[in-house]
Parts: C-alpha cells; sequence; structure tokens
C-alpha cells in the first residue's frame, strides 16, 4: 500500500522494502539466547533442522537461498566458528562435507521455529487462505521470471578458467547455475508458511 501522496513504488523496490522491514521486526524480537545467530544463519539453523532426515551439503545450501558458492562457503565458515554447525566429512567422497546442527545450535531451534511463526501470522492477518495460495502463487512467478532473466545476463558474462581448489574452496564462476522455478525460500520456520501446511517445502 502506497504512502498518502506517493505514486506506486516499482515491485522490486516494493519487495525489498518488505523484507527490510520483516528483518528488521526478526532482528528486533529475536529471543535474547538466539542472538548469537543473524537472520541468515537463522534462515539456514531452520534448513538444517527441517532437513535432518537427509544430508546436506554446501551447494544445498547455494541452491536454496541462491547465493553464490563464495557467500555461502563465508557464511558457513562463521557459523562454524560461532559453535552453530560442523563439517564432516562423508565416507563415499572426501571431498564432501555435510553440514551438522550443533548442540548450541539445536537449543535455540525452539525459539527460532516460535519467532518464524510469529512473523508468519503477522503477514497473513487479514488474508483468506484462498489469498494466500494466490499470492504464494504469483510470487512463483515473479521469482521465475527473476531466475529466467538472471540465467541469461549470467550466460553473457565471461567465464574464468576452472579452479584447481578443492570443491569446498573454489570460488564461485561468473556464471550463475539456473535455479528451478519453485525452490525453498526464506524461510525462518520449521514446518510453517504462508498459505501452507507443515512438512510442505516450496523452498
Amino acid at each position: 500500500m502506497a504512502s498518502p501522496g506517493c505514486d506506486p513504488l516499482p515491485l522490486a523496490i516494493e519487495i525489498q522494502g518488505l523484507s527490510r522491514v520483516v528483518r528488521r521486526y526478526l532482528g528486533l524480537t529475536m529471543p535474547a539466547n538466539a542472538r548469537v545467530a543473524t537472520d541468515g544463519n537463522a534462515n539456514i539453523i531452520m534448513y538444517l533442522d527441517r532437513h535432518r532426515d537427509r544430508e546436506v551439503f554446501q551447494h544445498d545450501i547455494e541452491s536454496c537461498f541462491r547465493i553464490t558458492r563464495s557467500t555461502a562457503s563465508r557464511v558457513l565458515t562463521r557459523m562454524e566458528r560461532k559453535g552453530l554447525i560442523v563439517r564432516q566429512p562423508v565416507a563415499r567422497d572426501a571431498r564432501l562435507k555435510r553440514i551438522v546442527l550443533t548442540e548450541q545450535a539445536d537449543r535455540i531451534v525452539a525459539d527460532l521455529a516460535a519467532n518464524g511463526d510469529r512473523t508468519e501470522d503477522i503477514l497473513a492477518d487479514g488474508f483468506t487462505p484462498g489469498e494466500l495460495a494466490q499470492l504464494r502463487d504469483y510470487l512463483g512467478r515473479l521469482r521465475h521470471n527473476m531466475d529466467a532473466a538472471l540465467d541469461v545476463a549470467a550466460r553473457a558474462q565471461p567465464t574464468r578458467a576452472p579452479s584447481q581448489q578443492p570443491i569446498e574452496n573454489q570460488e564461485p564462476q561468473y556464471q550463475e547455475q539456473r535455479q528451478p522455478q519453485y525452490q525453498e525460500s526464506l524461510r525462518i520456520t520449521r514446518g510453517k508458511s504462508i498459505g501452507r501446511r507443515p512438512s510442505q517445502e516450496p523452498l
């Protein structure tokens, strides 16, 4: 809803503005015992909590949150230093390291989930289930449009020679990988999302 006397803002600006407000609210209402986790850390913690039944690797984080390899590596390294995650090698491929929550992270999962659920309720206030479903469809279509445009733009960029570094330490190529139309979004709740029931993973 535009402010009085203001023309409607471009969609990209509106979406960015909403994202900033949500992040600020989550930061202000973050439980004291969970403040070791930034908003990005909290998103990853909740993603790992929702996927305890399978192995999660760095490339899963990159794909889910649409971030580059170097960004994912930097964030995960910081989380490791904070004691929130550990990276464990897997027997079938020594180059791969699965990402596992620590006991310290486990202790704040419930508080992070409660804070996320409360935020989802605030966002959804006044919307019918049908409106929420329609909204999610619109957001998915917007995301798909931008994914396609990003793919075209990334493919037009020059690429660097392949690196000889280990998988976990490689810098990202300029060419981004195209993301599926409907992948997991930046949800921090364990099973709750606008217009969806628990256990459904749109991200």
